[in-house]
């Protein structure tokens, strides 16, 4: 492979620090974060989780392990800021850890989500001279305050560290 086609990646990136944050949100355990994202999409959950996020705020989905994940499962939350959501005792409480980031832009989610992971974002980190931040060990979607429907713009973060 040229050297130029190992340190480039068919979706535009950028890197940034994030430090730790919180998040509160509607959480399920899944075999596809699909089946969280269409059912809070679907029952009004997620303008609930809009309105909470106001005019400035993300909408964060957010793909982890922890102990209650049988094998071949995850939790997918779908969630907002701590503080947009101060005092909902119903959400599901997530810690993220401080951590660099690679982050992906998909023009349009509806059309490039599923390409995407076939392109593999775990090799594509690879490609650009990263690995993947084991320590924070969830990846997660943004959607934007102007995300609307399945065929605008999101961001899909992956925690990253230079390999060692």
């Amino acid at each position: 492979m040229p050297a130029d086609e190992a340190t480039t990646v068919p979706y535009p990136t950028r890197t940034m620090t994030l430090p730790a944050f919180d998040l509160l949100g509607y959480t399920l355990i899944v075999q596809s974060g699909g089946e969280q994202y269409e059912a809070v999409w679907g029952d009004g959950r997620w303008e609930e989780l809009r309105e909470l996020a106001g005019p400035e705020g993300s909408i964060y989905g957010v793909a982890s392990l922890d102990k209650e994940c049988p094998q071949g499962s995850y939790r997918y939350t779908v969630a907002v800021l701590a503080e947009a959501a101060a005092g909902r005792e119903d959400l599901f409480p997530l810690h993220i850890r401080e951590s660099e980031w690679l982050v992906f832009l998909l023009h349009d989610f509806g059309d490039q989500y599923g390409g995407f992971w076939q392109a593999d974002p775990y090799a594509l980190i690879q490609r650009l001279g990263w690995e993947f931040n084991k320590r924070v060990g969830l990846h997660i979607d943004l959607y934007g305050p102007e995300y609307r429907s399945d065929h605008d713009s999101m961001e899909f973060l992956m925690p990253v560290r230079k390999p060692v």
